[in-house]
């Protein structure tokens, strides 16, 4: 760094300009494209303008390669801002810096994902982990190619013209938030293998028998749907590497031209039966249910997506815990009795919330624990099948002792460390369901 020059002084530069940056979601793209010959992805440049922490913490070749971009975008005099800041051995130096990655695998091709399902000519369709999605495009196996978007857009910079993804920053911030709280809804999305990128002419083999896929070296998959969810995952995969949840992948294996046909037919065409995705998702009802609740009610934001109830959070259940619950209680027969089911749980919890609510953070009331939820959907089921109102849910819980020293719980093995047998979640179910 030249003489007069400290880090300090670099980053106020920077902070005097993200103001201007945050207002303008086109520029931010702009930087973004710049930035990622840089291995820096998006969400890194998002979360630098958005905390001030990670911006101090950052390495000096980030703050002077996101600098000089702010510069080229909002200053009003024309020079060489880089020049002002370093000699040009380090400008040279700079050039050639890469993010370092936080994880040294990558996926090496060949390779095969399994239980895969042929849908169509050259076309096949397998669930995903979000996890291997962030991989392979950090892997450079996924990549976006301009030539066969629908919705591509050209950049006009001081050196020339450039083609862009057509990227909508707040929504990438949101699909990411979803990826790594785990609440991202399960999608589909559309890679295909470029044909003539594989090694010897091929870039995929479908074992019928095994229902297997295996990408072969060299092949490279063209992003020809859901770049944004894929782009999302990326950033979120960069962050936290063991991501929760699942996306649909069609595989094809195309040449440009029908890419571009197919774009053409995209809004009308349906790759996969509805009873298919089902099957590939395998989701259950009861899941709705609780997607239901998470976006809107009583519990929203108590429900958490990972494995530990942070009760200090304001949580009080896991998704799967309650997920299960509705299954084993309500017996949903189709998707039509989603809505129906999740008013019924959300009246109940109006009402638990309201008559309990000094329960809640007392540490010697198990009420709202996290098994106990077993236990008041079972209630809630037969309250509402006995057509019993719910204002006379206190009549009713006002019968169980939920302090923590009451030894049926310890009999029952709900202060029991670890996961809870099917037994005692048949008792708890059994203490509830006998209050009617």
């Amino acid at each position: 760094m030249k003489v007069g020059k400290t880090k300090e002084l670099l980053m106020e530069d920077i902070k005097v300009k993200i103001p201007l940056l945050v207002q303008n979601d086109s520029i931010l793209d702009e930087i973004s494209i710049q930035l990622h010959k840089y291995n820096i992805s998006i969400g890194n440049l998002i979360e630098l303008i958005n905390d001030e922490n990670i911006l101090r913490e950052a390495n000096l070749q980030e703050l002077l390669l996101l600098g000089e971009q702010l510069h080229l975008k909002f200053a009003d005099i024309d020079h060489d801002w880089i020049t002002e800041w370093l000699n040009p051995s380090e400008i040279k130096e700079l050039r050639l810096y890469i993010k370092e990655s936080p994880y040294e695998e990558v996926i090496t091709l060949p390779y095969t994902f399994e239980n895969v399902m042929k849908t169509g000519h050259n076309e096949y369709a397998v669930v995903i982990p979000n996890s291997i999605i962030g991989k392979l495009w950090m892997s450079g196996i996924t990549m976006y190619n301009p030539n066969i978007q629908r919705q591509a857009k050209k950049k006009r910079l001081k050196n020339g013209i450039i083609e862009v993804m057509n990227l909508n920053p707040k929504s990438l911030r949101e699909i990411e938030k979803q990826s790594l709280e785990g609440d991202l809804i399960t999608s589909t999305l559309h890679y295909n293998a470029k044909v003539g990128s594989g090694k010897d002419g091929i870039e995929f083999i479908f074992d019928g028998r095994e229902k297997s896929l295996t990408l072969l070296e060299g092949a490279l998959l063209d992003v020809l749907d859901g770049a944004h969810r894929t782009f999302s995952i990326y950033n979120a995969y960069m962050k936290k590497a063991d991501l929760e949840g699942n996306m649909i992948v069609i595989f094809s294996n195309m040449t440009e031209a029908q890419c571009k046909r197919v774009q053409v037919d995209m809004a009308k065409a349906n790759p996969i039966p509805k009873p298919r995705l089902q099957e590939l998702a395998k989701d259950k009802l009861s899941d709705d249910v609780v997607i239901e609740l998470k976006a809107d009610g009583e519990l929203r934001g108590k429900i958490t997506s990972s494995s530990n109830v942070k009760y200090s959070y304001g949580e009080v259940i896991t998704f799967s815990e309650l997920s299960n619950a509705i299954d084993k209680s309500f017996h949903l027969e189709n998707r039509l009795e989603v809505i129906k089911v999740a008013k019924v749980i959300n009246d109940y919890m109006m009402y638990l919330f309201a008559y309990y609510k000094a329960n809640v953070f007392d540490k010697n009331s198990l009420m709202f624990k996290s098994r106990m939820f077993i236990g008041h959907i079972e209630l809630a089921a037969r309250m509402f099948e006995n057509n019993i109102p719910f204002e006379r849910l206190n009549n009713y819980l006002d019968k169980i002792d939920f302090t923590i020293d009451n030894p049926l719980w310890e009999e029952i093995g709900i202060l029991k460390y670890g996961g809870l047998s099917a037994r005692s979640r048949t008792k708890i179910q059994k203490i509830f369901e006998q209050l009617i």
